[in-house]
């Protein structure tokens, strides 16, 4: 399993490698190529943030929507004369101009006044100040090209230029757009709750093997819908607040501390127009807060004390309709509110919290495309009006040309591996080869999981309703247990009860666990058997799940196995299969796993497959942590896996405890096996290119000092001086590469995604690493997205061909169902752990709390209050 390619000082090859192995194919991308690159030098300035004349010349941090607009005014009615042609700016601080601007010196500055309508003499208000300096000239041509073979930051700031260039013609079209995404309210798809789902598309300049290319992508973005706040309002509690009945205006009269906190963190930096009888319409303002009983809030008006509502009789004639809902804060400072009456939300504004599970399951039916429709999506857009790449004239003006016609790149389809259960095999390959779109997807049927757990005893808990009485959950819990018996599991179900949540979740689960423990003092045996607590929840319950994993992974460490009463009250096989899956690996079995000769080869040295991730709280939080996982192989078979987490400082992606993490794993496996892995393949999730060089500085640092530590325990019997022997593999899947059907034989699926095992390394992968896209999962609805694959270190000296394989091996060993995954199990497993992580946070601490941007953050008052399970069983399973 060796390579024969000399290492790099990281032990990847200084020359690249392609793979081999698997059937050669032909896929097509959704990239284009870019045919030639502007020749004339470009003029680079930097752009000092805008600053408001209003606020006594300090820097303010303006979002680059409205960074835009001030350019836009300076460029088209403050100097004209001076940006002409028009530059092209990014939003933030890059501004392109083909021409030198006509400025004296290296540095000019522009006051910009943003009103639109006479201001008093001496007035600043709505003025701003955008200072440019000169930054450098930049010959594109040259500069974009020398970042094939990995650049300078002047290459970098090509590369930024052509992308700013891309994005000119449709931002014309629209106001809607993020820093890669532009979108539309053409074709747009209402959604419940007060919401609009708009299309649009992504647009990515990136080196490739090929070359410069284009990657385009469809997108998607949840708008706020135009209309009035308190219409709005009434739309998003009647779907989101829990209510049966359609909320009303008057019933926003009296709402709970729960929704209105619900609709101030959804409204909270909403733009909002303020339209008052008599007064006129206002610009557009942020909402900053909001208040409750707004209009008898009382200030002080002169040296009279007056309300809300009285204000607006006196002052417009306006008699306030609900004077006692909330209102809308738009200076915190000044406590300046507004009726939410007069208020109407701006269109094209974009919701970037953290989705509903409701909104979810919406956008998935309105926006999942086949891979035929997308494909066919991206190629109008190209060649359409909306991205315009035939005859943009921002093209046009740097003599830059994109091909319209998707790329095609060489591709190979992978063998799978065999599954191996109890004394019979899953063979995918005749599997695949009789029955069409059966690719990766195997089952159970007349199997017997290849290590049954241990006989077992079962207690049930019900918190269903009435509607599911315990005799009829008795039933459901046999077929369950028949099931698993076929299986090759045993089982004793001991006892079940009926619980209410209200009476307190650990005191019913607590109960549970008397009852199995007083059937084992019954039994008298030595070693206490396998226990599983079996829970029937509402079908809407996730507070009693939390209190349930909470208590079992970390009070008890007892395996607790949820089901919901929908699912549950009349269980069919496939659902009992599934639930089966679960609970045999919680308790201690193994379902089955993959084997072939990359099986074989890494079973000749004890070997450690380890999955990490970090997970950060939503957009904007600064005062909740991020958390940190890793899990790490400890049987041959590498279906067995032991979890370590731990809280770190918000929105730190590097791994901050990632030692402590690591030397406890090479502890724990060590402490099961009785020998040390002479291998750790290392998969690590969850990182973005900018950020590789930190991961590589830092955690393969890391790493090697755990392995040190660890070599110095003399039962490791590791001789001195013996560096870590690592693969360490980034894994990735926010990217927007997909691929579809080529020329030559079908290779769909009936999806009509490529089959699983498609392996990419060529045309499209990166032109100065080590990397490759797989697609090792079988479609299930829409288009399937390839994980790319980047190898940041290589100690092994594994070829890339084997790199691919153990990676499309481990992806048939997630032990939660009988398929192909995406990425492999273990990156899987990381993911699930950090998402349960805060389940086990003290509630005091308020992590499900929606957060914002606090006053401070203090990391020790957070890991004080984290309860991490040990190793033991996969719970997280």
């Amino acid at each position: 399993m060796q390579s024969k390619s000399h290492p790099s000082q990281t032990g990847v090859p200084a020359v690249r490698q392609y793979g081999t192995s698997g059937r050669p194919v032909k896929v097509i991308a959704n990239t284009f190529a870019i045919k030639t690159l502007p020749t004339q030098t470009i003029f680079h300035y930097d752009v000092i943030s805008p600053v408001s004349e209003s606020r006594s010349g300090g820097d303010v941090d303006l979002p680059a929507r409205r960074c835009h607009e001030i350019v836009h005014q300076m460029q088209n009615i403050t100097a004209p004369a001076v940006f002409n042609p028009r530059a092209f700016f990014d939003g933030k601080k890059n501004l392109f101009s083909v021409g030198p601007l006509k400025i004296q010196g290296t540095a000019a500055e522009f006051v910009v006044s943003m009103s639109d309508r006479p201001q008093p003499p001496g007035s600043t208000r709505g003025q701003f100040r955008v200072r440019l300096t000169k930054v450098n000239d930049i010959n594109i041509s040259q500069r974009a090209n020398e970042i094939l073979t990995g650049g300078s930051d002047v290459s970098q700031i090509a590369v930024t230029f052509l992308q700013i260039v891309m994005r000119q013609a449709p931002m014309l079209k629209t106001n809607t757009y993020n820093s890669r995404s532009v979108f539309t309210s053409e074709k747009k798809k209402p959604l419940s709750g007060g919401f609009n789902l708009w299309n649009g598309f992504f647009q990515s300049v990136r080196p490739t093997i090929h070359g410069l290319v284009v990657n385009v992508d469809v997108s998607h973005a949840i708008i706020y819908e135009e209309m009035p706040v308190l219409d709005w309002a009434c739309a998003f509690l009647s779907k989101f607040s829990g209510r049966r009945q359609r909320v009303q205006p008057h019933d926003l009269e009296r709402l709970s501390t729960e929704d209105l906190k619900l609709l101030k963190s959804t409204l909270k930096g909403v733009r909002v127009t303020v339209t008052v009888p008599a007064g006129g319409r206002r610009p557009a303002r942020p909402i900053k807060d909001l208040h409750a009983d707004a209009g008898n809030y009382a200030f002080m008006k002169g040296d009279e004390e007056t309300t809300i509502k009285d204000y607006y009789h006196e002052k417009y004639g306006f008699r306030l309709r609900f004077p006692r809902l909330f209102g809308i804060v738009v200076n915190v400072q000044q406590k300046t509110i507004v009726p939410v009456e007069i208020c109407t939300i701006v269109g094209g504004q974009m919701y970037k919290k953290v989705l509903f599970p409701e909104q979810m399951s919406e956008v998935l039916q309105h926006a999942t495309r086949s891979p035929r429709e997308r494909i066919e999506a991206i190629e109008r857009g190209v060649q359409g009006d909306f991205l315009d790449y035939k005859n943009s004239p921002f093209f046009s003006q740097i003599g830059m040309q994109v091909d319209v016609r998707p790329m095609e790149t060489a591709a190979r389809l992978l063998q799978p591996p065999d599954i191996q259960y109890n004394g019979s095999i899953a063979d995918l390959s005749v599997q695949a080869e009789k029955q069409t779109g059966t690719h990766g997807v195997w089952n159970v049927v007349r199997r017997q999981f290849f290590k049954p757990a241990p006989r077992s005893l079962w207690t049930v808990v019900s918190f269903a309703t009435q509607s599911f009485p315990l005799g009829d959950v008795e039933q459901s819990v046999m077929r369950l247990k028949q099931c698993c018996e076929r299986l090759g599991m045993g089982a004793e179900v001991v006892g079940g009860r009926v619980a209410s949540a209200a009476g307190g979740v650990e005191r019913a689960l607590e109960e549970a666990l008397a009852q199995l423990d007083a059937k084992i003092s019954q039994l008298g045996v030595k070693q206490r058997p396998p226990c599983l607590v079996l829970v029937v929840l509402p079908d809407s319950a996730a507070a009693q799940r939390k209190a349930v994993k909470a208590w079992g992974d970390v009070t008890r460490q007892v395996a607790t196995q949820c089901v919901k009463t929908m699912k549950f009250r009349n269980p069919n096989d496939q659902y009992c299969n599934n639930v089966a899956l679960k609970v045999n690996v919680k308790l201690g079995g193994i379902n089955s796993h993959p084997v072939n000769q990359i099986y074989n080869g890494l079973n000749k040295e004890p070997t450690m497959v380890v999955g990490a991730d970090v997970t950060h709280p939503g957009p904007g939080v600064r005062d909740r942590p991020s958390i940190a996982s890793l899990v790490s192989s400890f049987d041959h078979t590498f279906s067995r896996y032991a979890a370590f987490t731990k809280v770190q400082a918000p929105r730190m992606e590097v791994i901050e405890e990632l030692e402590d993490m690591f030397f406890t794993a090479l502890r724990y496996f060590l402490h099961v096996n009785r020998v040390c892995p002479k291998r750790v393949i290392f998969y690590r999730d969850g990182v973005s290119d900018g950020e590789f060089q930190a991961v590589e500085e830092v955690e393969i640092k890391a790493l090697s000092e755990a392995w040190n530590r660890f070599a110095e325990l003399p039962e490791a019997g590791i001789p001195k001086g013996i560096p870590v022997p690592l693969l360490f593999i980034v894994v990735g899947k926010r990217h927007h590469l997909r691929f579809f059907q080529g020329a030559g034989p079908n290779i769909k699926d009936k999806t009509g995604n490529i089959y699983g095992g498609l392996v990419v390394d060529k045309e499209v992968a990166n032109p100065h690493k080590m990397d490759f896209y797989l697609q090792s999962h079988p479609g299930l609805k829409g288009t399937s997205r390839p994980s790319h694959y980047v190898v940041l270190y290589n100690k092994l000296g594994f070829s890339i061909d084997i790199i691919q394989q153990i990676s499309y091996f481990l992806c048939h060993a997630y032990a939660r169902c009988t398929r192909s995954v995406s990425i492999p199990a273990p990156v899987y497993y990381a993911d699930i752990v950090c998402s349960r992580a805060g389940f086990y946070l003290d509630e005091s601490l308020g992590f499900s709390d929606s957060g914002g941007s606090g006053p401070g953050f203090d990391l020790a008052m957070w890991r004080k209050g984290f309860n991490a399970p040990g190793p033991q069983n996969m719970y997280f399973v």
